[in-house]
């Protein structure tokens, strides 16, 4: 069978470009070893959303009584929280499958046998003959040292969304955002949960003032958190597993259901024909791509995870598309940053462009401006208020370009959207004034903070 393209894996980055080609009448075949919608839409993205909900609904409903609302919560039916969890994924999953029903799709392992050819194994064995290549085959979860997943009790988060129950008890290692939104949806649900980071804060890729936030409300969430800490296995017991945790503090030995590790990714680049027909991969093991998504091989692209961080859905959708429009012709592709990353704790994080850590090395001359969510009247009419949240600002001095910004309280995974949009239309911010932002809204912090990053601050005293 001949193809205008043929795309290897069917996530993100690998069904949007299937898509797209199909939408500008190309010929499409797709190749998925397991389920369509790949990491994102079964143990990812979405899971990880329906999990954290159910967890804030809990939360929610335990805050209310401060206001006069007396709720009880009985118990949490820990296999019905998955059985949820579980529908959406299939719902997301069969969403995909609905938008390739144009394509030839394909139950396989593809693997480049020359740039023209993908050999697939699956139930049937085949040959595609391709005119275009896209590969989109994502990454793997990673071990640390000393354990080794058994799928039972050492886990990563692929055989965590495949549990039949949540467990009693979870060990997480490593504190990035899966590691982070998992601990505290779990800790709402009731589950005694011990995060693990040897780095010396939580979310090492925010700046420590936006983690410190997160940090105070995981520990009131009642996760207990060990930072500058390493976790060594060591051995299981009966049913639990018994992990050594050494820190500043000495090492303290901890036993839990499970052990769930959340410390890193490996890329899917090995054993699928890469190298062997001349596709370059980095040091890391990264695809090595042109602004076109393009390979060293003319007709061979990448797009997605496989291309290396930052490792999110949303740029795999931009990156499958770039591949996609350029094989039907495009000849200026769509940019592929700045790229907003959210982090779905409660608080919720978001953030684009440079962090304060990032310019300082680069060794940029630049300014912070902040505003505070406890003046934020929106925030104050919450039932789960975020005081101790704020919008962070960071501008170079002597141009007045906007680096970065950071926003750390509720709303924050819309409101990061307005300064990811300021700094892609590189919008000074006295452009950014002009527009009115409604009332009482999170929005507004971006409002704010653009006033005050003007000189003109409105609900905050102007710094002398």
């Amino acid at each position: 069978m001949r193809f205008d393209v043929v795309v290897l894996g069917g996530g993100p980055a690998g069904y949007v470009a299937a898509v797209t080609a199909l939408q500008r009448g190309l010929r499409v075949a797709l190749v998925e070893r397991r389920y369509l919608g790949g990491e994102c839409s079964n143990w990812g993205c979405i899971p990880s959303k329906a999990l954290i909900e159910l967890g804030n609904a809990v939360g929610l409903a335990k805050s209310l009584g401060r206001y006069g609302v007396s709720l009880s919560i009985s118990a949490v039916d820990k296999s019905k929280v998955l059985k949820h969890v579980s529908r959406a994924v299939v719902k997301a999953r069969e969403g995909v499958k609905y938008l390739l029903s144009d394509a030839v799709v394909i139950q396989g392992v593809g693997r480049l046998k020359d740039p023209h050819t993908v050999k697939v194994d699956g139930e049937v064995s085949t040959e595609l003959e391709a005119t275009n290549v896209i590969v989109a085959t994502g990454t793997e979860p990673k071990t640390v040292p000393t354990f080794s997943f058994d799928g039972e009790r050492v886990i990563h988060n692929r055989h965590f969304f495949e549990l039949d129950s949540l467990p009693n008890s979870m060990l997480i290692i490593g504190a990035g955002a899966i590691g982070c939104e998992i601990s505290e949806a779990l800790a709402q649900l009731g589950v005694e949960v011990h995060l693990v980071e040897i780095m010396d804060k939580i979310l090492p890729e925010v700046d420590r003032d936006v983690s410190d936030v997160i940090h105070k409300y995981l520990m009131r969430s009642g996760v207990k958190v060990y930072t500058s800490s390493q976790a060594q296995f060591a051995g299981y017991l009966n049913n639990e597993v018994l992990v050594r945790v050494t820190g500043r503090g000495g090492t303290t030995e901890i036993k839990v259901e499970k052990v769930l590790i959340a410390a890193g990714r490996s890329y899917n680049t090995s054993d699928i024909g890469l190298s062997e027909v001349g596709v370059e991969l980095d040091n890391k093991g990264a695809v090595i791509v042109n602004e076109f998504m393009r390979t060293a091989i003319p007709n061979i692209y990448a797009a997605g995870d496989i291309t290396g961080p930052p490792l999110l859905a949303h740029k795999a959708f931009r990156e499958g598309l770039i591949a996609a429009e350029t094989i039907a012709g495009v000849k200026e592709p769509l940019p592929r940053g700045p790229i907003p990353m959210v982090i779905y704790t409660h608080p919720e994080i978001g953030f684009v462009g440079l962090n304060e850590t990032q310019a300082s090395r680069a060794g940029v001359d630049y300014e912070v401006f902040r505003f505070p969510y406890v003046a934020l009247g929106r925030d104050s009419t919450s039932v789960r208020p975020t005081p101790e949240g704020f919008a962070k600002l960071i501008i170079e001095k002597n141009t007045g370009k906007i680096l970065g910004a950071a926003v750390v309280g509720n709303g924050a995974a819309d409101v990061i959207h307005l300064f990811t949009l300021a700094i892609s239309h590189r919008l000074s911010v006295e452009e950014l004034r002009k527009t009115i932002i409604s009332h009482p809204t999170y929005s507004e912090v971006f409002s704010e903070v653009v006033s005050e990053a003007s000189g003109k601050p409105i609900h905050i005293p102007k710094q002398k």
